[in-house]
């Protein structure tokens, strides 16, 4: 049987409907050949942003770990940004302050400051002390020891004193220095007569004289006895008195006797820092890019973060990068049915978009749940009482993902083979007719 694929016995009033609907379907593709350049350059600035996720800390959260009021954060695929407020009691303020106040935070600092007291004198004199083991109590001179051995960096003495420590001063006390689940409890720093007598901290509450000046310091029981005598005299070990505790494993908290946690909470501070009752408030804004492949030392000094959090991180990532590719190609093929006019170039630019907008969805669905997991389980990123909001940056792909639907669908929809007297033209008519492939 031979197919007569002709249309020429059709006239040109008899095609104009056709041709009208013909020239429609190119507008409307036209139309959503441009939004798709659009959204295009929509995701590439989305994902250049750092504002997708945005906490607010409403005046102020205390954050314990850090002494720092967590004012607001904002974070996109790449980069993240926190702003925070840092309460420095006075000299001359007469307050409570946690002993870690004056310690130095950051680890370079620390390891600057152990560099620099290495050959001290009074360094020397503890290294000479004979301490023979098994020790039998932990005395003051196996407390210099301990301390000589951790500002050396000798960490196998330094880890044979703690054990010995931990042995001797705390083996009965493993249970008393874990906290219940239970909110902490906050302390008011301005009333020291109250906190005295009360004895709200008891014998942790303690006048420690500092370069001449007298403070109330709050150091835990545990933390005292891993001290030696006079340790407030000598340089610089009461900036490193805070990190020395912390590598012996000794919580900085102070509890009750509910084992219910004791915080210092100092009043909120002003929007953009200051002085207030006693404090003289730093505000401070720190950004930095992600680090996608973290070591676990790293990982391990960024509260912020986790294992699982990095995951959900690279997939949001991986999967933005991939969606640009997509588009990229989805673009190319939109406009190469301008120029071949059969039906299956449709039918491939809108199965591209389409596959486009699902990508652009994960990374929205990943960011989303990333969210949960950081609400649920990295106290120090999203607080207890903070806000969450979307920025603008989560807007641009809502609106990158509706519109590769839209567009992939109406190209779907006008992808229909146009044969015989429902083509407007002969050559429209041809172009959609079945090829046979030959050799």
């Amino acid at each position: 049987m031979i197919r007569d694929v002709s249309t020429s016995t059709i006239g040109r009033e008899d095609r104009k409907p056709a041709m009208d609907a013909y020239m429609f379907q190119r507008r409307v593709l036209l139309v959503c050949s441009f939004m798709m350049i659009l959204s295009l350059i929509v995701w590439i600035i989305a994902i250049s942003t750092d504002r997708w996720i945005i906490i607010s800390g409403n005046g102020g959260i205390y954050i314990p770990e850090t002494r720092r009021f967590f004012m607001y954060s904002h974070s996109g695929l790449w980069r993240h940004c926190r702003i925070t407020q840092l309460p420095n009691a006075l000299k001359n303020a007469t307050v409570a302050r946690n002993f870690t106040s004056i310690a130095y935070q950051s680890p370079a600092s620390v390891n600057d400051a152990k560099f620099n007291i290495t050959d001290v004198e009074f360094v020397k004199s503890f290294l000479t002390h004979e301490v023979t083991f098994p020790l039998q109590n932990f005395t003051d001179a196996a407390k210099e020891r301990m301390f000589a051995h951790w500002i050396r960096n000798e960490q196998e003495l330094f880890q044979e004193f703690k054990k010995a420590f931990w042995s001797l001063e705390l083996a009965n006390e493993k249970i008393a220095l874990t906290p219940i689940d239970s909110k902490p409890i906050q302390v008011n720093p301005l009333d020291v007569p109250g906190l005295e007598a009360q004895k709200v901290f008891g014998q942790a509450l303690q006048q420690v004289v500092v370069d001449n000046l007298t403070y109330f310091f709050v150091i835990p029981i545990p933390a005292q006895r891993a001290m030696f005598n006079g340790w407030n005299e000598k340089r610089l070990v009461p900036k490193l008195y805070w990190p020395y505790v912390r590598d012996l494993d000794i919580p900085a908290y102070v509890m009750n006797e509910h084992r219910v946690i004791l915080q210092l909470i100092p009043p909120k501070p002003p929007k953009k820092g200051g002085i207030k009752n006693g404090y003289d408030y730093i505000y401070t804004s720190r950004c930095k890019y992600i680090e996608m492949f973290p070591s676990a030392s790293s990982l391990k000094m960024d509260p912020g973060f986790d294992d699982e959090l990095m995951d959900y991180i690279r997939t949001q990532a991986s999967f933005a990068c991939i969606t640009v590719f997509v588009m990229c190609l989805g673009t190319v093929f939109t406009f190469y049915t301008f120029m071949n006019p059969r039906y299956m170039f449709k039918r491939l630019a809108g199965g591209i978009h389409l596959v486009s907008a699902s990508t652009c969805l994960v990374v929205i669905q990943v960011l989303m749940s990333s969210v949960e997991y950081t609400k649920e389980h990295l106290f120090y990123a999203y607080p207890d009482g903070a806000e969450l909001t979307y920025g603008y940056g989560v807007w641009f792909a809502w609106f990158t993902f509706i519109t590769n639907v839209v567009c992939g669908l109406l190209f779907m929809w006008y992808s229909g083979k146009k044969k015989g007297s429902k083509a407007p033209t002969d050559e429209l008519a041809m172009a959609d007719e079945a090829t046979i492939m030959g050799r």
